[in-house]
């Protein structure tokens, strides 16, 4: 009974538990959809959200999107338009084109006629050209006849006397004697030939010199109208450029050459060392007699140097003189000539002829088309011809003044532009570079040795720069009459780098003190001009004493003798022992007339005949001839060609038969 009712007592717990839990899981459940129903109305809030942004966009889309097909259509009326236009455009165009087509039509008919009508006046001025050498000729030969005329009157009259006595043989003689001396040199000069071949039209005068180079050129039509090149790489309005080169780092090409290839202009944003190879210059001096110590040292063979600087400055003259005679053929019609020093040896002038060649002056090695000439010789003739009237016996001193030589010579016009050499030549190494050289020293005292140094070794072309400011702004314009010169060198502006070098603090705080401007004064500059010019008045001086003549003139040539200080000095020396000290207008001009250096007189020797003084009677030698095919006699033709250059003759000979060919040259100051 008991157990029944236990039994009966857990299921009525078990089935009142039930819906308990029944209840407890709904709640649970509800309380989970309850919360899921939060979350589902959150995030259909969050969409909601996302659907009104969305629409917005589309709405800003929609909008950008009108833009755009507004300016889309703007575009296309304005693509409409243009190429409205552009069809205006290729319609004038089309027109244009046939317009230039009728004008270059038109230009061609003018460049054809003006080409013949040049060629008219070429033959025109041949013509006149030989129409007055005629006229010379003939009045020559009247002249000669004038004087024949002239000495046979005078003998008659005297032999018109019944007795002749001695008095009477010796008036003969002297007429004779005039006669003979003046009939001699009018047929000399009746005889006298150019020493230009007759396909030459075009003359060019090339100085290439040590520090400055430059040309001249002119037509032979025309030879008093002489045109001095002032148009440069880089530089417009001086008569001559640096001779420098500017490598790559191989020292294969030539980056720049002349003014741009040595002084730049320093960049005050940034400052750097030397960019690339340092310029290569003074090149020339190894082909002068100077001892090895005394010529630079170069990274490249000094014959490549030339080599590359004269094919570099050919282009200007190739191109000077097509601009200007555009039918001239350079290789044929164009002599050029260089001149040289006088102690030039000739090994020189063959390596100089040599690098012309490889430059492409000339089209062969032996070209005639190529003569040198002493650079005073031809001063010497530009200055009788120019400055002075040409009287015979004329004693004259030539100062050559350059940039870094100085060369003296005294001369004596005997005749018809005969010149004679009174004293060897002299000359000094020294020039308008030496007062360049007297500047860096003064700035040593300045700024120091150290930064001096460095702005050479790293900042070469700055240096440069400032060595040509002080040129243009303090050498040149100092003339010595001016107790108030001053100039002043604004050494921060003009090489900023200098004042990352300067480290000696006395120094550094008196340029600051001075806001880093150097002044150079009358007593300064003149101090930088007075070691020099004392050693070219004592060269002067030398010269003229030993010599003991009299001078009629003194001329002052070369870069160096523009300084108006220099001019005053060597007048104030020498102008009571010289009437004529002058300076020429055109120092760059070009003149040059052949000299011997031991034979001063040409004149003729006629075969001596019965009557004829006995001093006169001479012997003249033997000439032996090793000629092959003997045998042949006078029968053989034998093409013979002389060549008379400015310093050396050359023979070329062919045999027309074998058609072997012989040269030879010969100095012509070894005769």
């Amino acid at each position: 009974m008991t157990s029944e009712n236990s039994k009966d007592d857990s299921s009525k717990n078990i089935s009142s538990d039930k819906p308990r839990e029944v209840i407890e899981k709904l709640g649970f459940g509800f309380n989970k959809l309850n919360n899921k129903f939060v979350n589902i109305l959150e995030e259909n809030q969050k969409i909601k959200q996302q659907c009104k942004n969305l629409e917005e966009k589309i709405q800003e889309i929609t909008r950008i999107n009108s833009e755009l097909n507004e300016k889309n259509q703007k575009i296309l009326n304005n693509y409409s338009e243009l190429n409205i236009k552009n069809q205006e455009i290729l319609r004038i165009n089309s027109n244009l084109i046939e317009e230039n087509n009728v004008f270059s039509h038109i230009n061609s008919e003018l460049k054809k006629q003006l080409q013949e009508r040049e060629k008219q006046f070429e033959k025109l001025q041949k013509h006149v050209s030989n129409l007055e050498k005629q006229r010379n000729d003939e009045l020559q030969q009247i002249q000669q006849l004038e004087m024949v005329t002239q000495t046979l009157e005078k003998n008659l009259e005297i032999m018109k006397h019944d007795e002749i006595d001695d008095n009477i043989i010796k008036v003969l003689k002297e007429n004779n004697e005039d006669f003979s001396s003046n009939f001699l040199k009018s047929l000399e000069n009746d005889t006298e030939k150019s020493i230009l071949p007759s396909d030459i039209r075009v003359v060019i005068g090339l100085d290439f010199g040590v520090t400055y180079s430059g040309f001249a050129y002119c037509h032979v039509l025309d030879n008093r109208n002489i045109c001095l090149n002032v148009n440069w790489p880089g530089v417009v309005g001086r008569l001559k450029t640096n001779t420098v080169l500017q490598y790559d780092d191989e020292y294969n090409n030539v980056l720049l050459w002349g003014a741009p290839a040595l002084a730049k202009k320093p960049n005050r944003r940034k400052v750097r060392c030397n960019e690339g190879n340092k310029p290569i210059e003074l090149f020339k001096l190894h082909l002068s007699d100077l001892p090895d110590e005394f010529k630079p040292k170069l990274p490249i063979d000094y014959k490549k140097a030339i080599t590359d600087y004269l094919k570099e400055i050919g282009k200007v003259i190739k191109e000077t003189v097509t601009l200007r005679w555009p039918r001239i053929d350079y290789f044929k019609d164009t002599l050029l000539v260089i001149p040289v020093p006088a102690e030039f040896s000739e090994k020189s002038k063959v390596i100089l002829r040599i690098c012309a060649y490889n430059a492409g002056l000339i089209k062969e090695e032996r070209s005639t088309n190529l003569q040198f000439t002493t650079e005073t010789d031809a001063v010497t003739m530009y200055c009788m011809k120019n400055l002075t009237p040409a009287q015979s016996d004329t004693n004259v001193i030539i100062i050559d003044c350059g940039d870094s030589t100085v060369y003296l010579t005294t001369r004596k016009l005997i005749s018809n532009d005969q010149l004679g050499e009174i004293t060897e030549r002299s000359c000094d190494f020294l020039g308008s570079a030496s007062i360049n050289d007297e500047f860096i020293e003064y700035l040593r005292k300045k700024l120091g040795d150290k930064p001096m140094d460095l702005l050479r070794d790293n900042n070469y072309e700055q240096m440069q720069y400032l060595i040509q400011h002080f040129c243009r702004s303090g050498k040149i314009p100092f003339t010595g009459d001016d107790p108030d010169f001053l100039f002043e060198l604004d050494i921060r502006k003009l090489i900023p780098v200098i004042n990352q070098y300067i480290n000696n603090g006395k120094i550094r705080k008196t340029l600051e003190e001075n806001e880093w401007i150097i002044e150079i004064d009358f007593k300064t500059m003149k101090s930088l001009f007075d070691p020099v010019i004392q050693k070219i008045l004592y060269l002067i001086k030398s010269q003229l004493d030993n010599t003991h003549e009299t001078y009629s003139a003194m001329f002052l040539v070369g870069d160096f003798s523009e300084s108006k200080y220099l001019q005053k000095r060597i007048k104030e020396e020498f102008g009571q022992r010289v009437n004529n000290i002058s300076v020429p207008l055109q120092p760059g001009s070009v003149t040059y007339s052949r000299v011997l250096k031991l034979t001063y007189v040409i004149g003729l020797s006629l075969n001596w005949e019965k009557g004829d003084p006995i001093e006169r009677n001479t012997y003249d030698g033997t000439l032996h001839i090793d000629l092959p095919n003997v045998h042949l006699g006078c029968n053989r033709m034998v093409t013979l060609e002389l060549s008379f250059g400015q310093t050396e003759m050359s023979v070329s000979t062919v045999n027309e038969l074998s058609g072997k060919k012989y040269t030879t040259s010969f100095l012509l100051d070894d005769y």
